[in-house]
């Protein structure tokens, strides 16, 4: 062959390897190859630095479970058998109907109840504690609150027992510190289960911006710090709701305003009823319509639903004061789905929940919906 002609053709398979180098490199070189792979499958590969990873055994299912498990994972009710189990946002069976109730997963765990007790399963349907619990409170810092034999302790996420059994009623950790009674007073315990807080008052609220509000026995209410000193006094006639991104709800005579977490009036004006901030806005009801306060106490939204939820995952429920019906709003105050649902639950990971006509489905924020149940009753 001509060299003239060798030389054309080695020039064009060097052009072609380029290219086709740049057009693995763009899409991730060998990670796209690996992408490729089927799910659980080793990814082949000569190239030495790259070590091949093991390829792990599937865990043992539990009888009727569908391994489509990435994603959020729905509690839902099976028409015929009454009993509950969890589909993902595809619609798609997960977890087979089993139980008798069914939290929303927390992580990679859930609350499930089976013969009159409470277990926690894993994403995969397995048990990880068998039921065993007569009641149970939601996992917060990374512990959950467990009742046995009359006495509650916590465990975490493996299920282990990290506080004993001694308590005859507790609440969530917030801050490092979870409300708990032994007799009939109450305090507050650090994640160690130390008491952080002597047991002496008659009524406490959740911490939260490292503040909980106290009553005393005597009937006097305070502002306290996280070792239980009193940092601001509140009236007999206040009551108030958590602090949230630096404020607390306080209700007094039926009238509803700010506080600060130095114990003053944060913004002027009173409210006919009114939500913790969330998401730098906080749901106020003025002239029996609801809006929306910004940090700053200024009406951002202004009063024109019927009725109104925090705002989560950048937008917010509301009830449409004209047709009744519940839609999404985003922060400018424009409905981002319209309203036509009879129920709408916050957002949480790109979905919320909502019915229409008994039906339930799951919406993205783009108004897809994800048919899942008929009833939750």
């Amino acid at each position: 062959m001509p060299i003239h002609i060798l030389y054309i053709i080695t020039i064009a398979a060097i052009a072609l390897g380029v290219a086709m180098f740049a057009l693995l490199y763009k899409g991730g070189g060998a990670n796209a190859l690996a992408a490729a792979a089927p799910t659980g499958a080793p990814v082949e590969s000569d190239d030495p630095t790259i070590t091949q990873a093991p390829a792990s055994p599937a865990p043992s299912p539990t009888p009727g479970v569908k391994l489509t498990l990435t994603g959020l994972l729905i509690p839902y009710r099976d028409e015929n058998s009454g009993l509950w189990g969890y589909k993902n946002t595809a619609g798609e069976v997960a977890i087979a109907p089993a139980y008798i109730s069914a939290a929303e997963f927390e992580g990679n765990v859930a609350f499930v109840m089976q013969d009159g007790f409470y277990g926690l399963i894993s994403r995969a349907g397995n048990w990880i504690v068998e039921p065993s619990w007569t009641s149970y409170l939601p996992f917060s810092e990374g512990k959950a609150a467990v009742e046995s034999g009359e006495k509650w302790g916590f465990i975490d996420e493996s299920g282990a027992l990290i506080i004993d059994y001694l308590y005859r009623e507790v609440g969530s950790f917030h801050c490092g510190r979870a409300m708990a009674r032994s007799a009939s007073e109450y305090g507050y315990i650090d994640v160690y289960g130390n008491v952080a807080v002597s047991f002496s008052w008659k009524e406490v609220s959740d911490f939260s911006d490292d503040v909980a509000f106290a009553r005393s026995t005597s009937g006097n209410s305070y502002i306290i710090n996280k070792v239980g000193e009193k940092i601001a006094t509140l009236s007999s006639r206040q009551s108030g709701k958590p602090f949230s991104e630096g404020f607390a709800v306080i209700e007094e005579g039926g009238s509803y305003y700010f506080m600060n977490s130095s114990g003053s009036i944060a913004f002027k004006t009173a409210y006919e009823d009114a939500l913790s901030f969330s998401g730098g806005y906080a749901a106020v009801k003025k002239d029996g319509l609801w809006g929306y306060l910004d940090e700053r106490g200024i009406l951002a939204i202004e009063p024109q639903f019927a009725a109104a939820m925090s705002f989560s995952n950048g937008c917010a429920a509301v009830k449409d004061s004209v047709i009744g019906l519940w839609g999404y709003i985003g922060a400018g105050g424009s409905f981002i789905i319209e309203p036509k649902y009879d129920r709408a639950d916050p957002f949480s990971d790109g979905f919320a929940l909502v019915s229409s006509n008994g039906v339930y489905s799951l919406v993205n924020k783009d108004g897809e919906e994800t048919y899942l149940y008929f009833s939750l009753d």
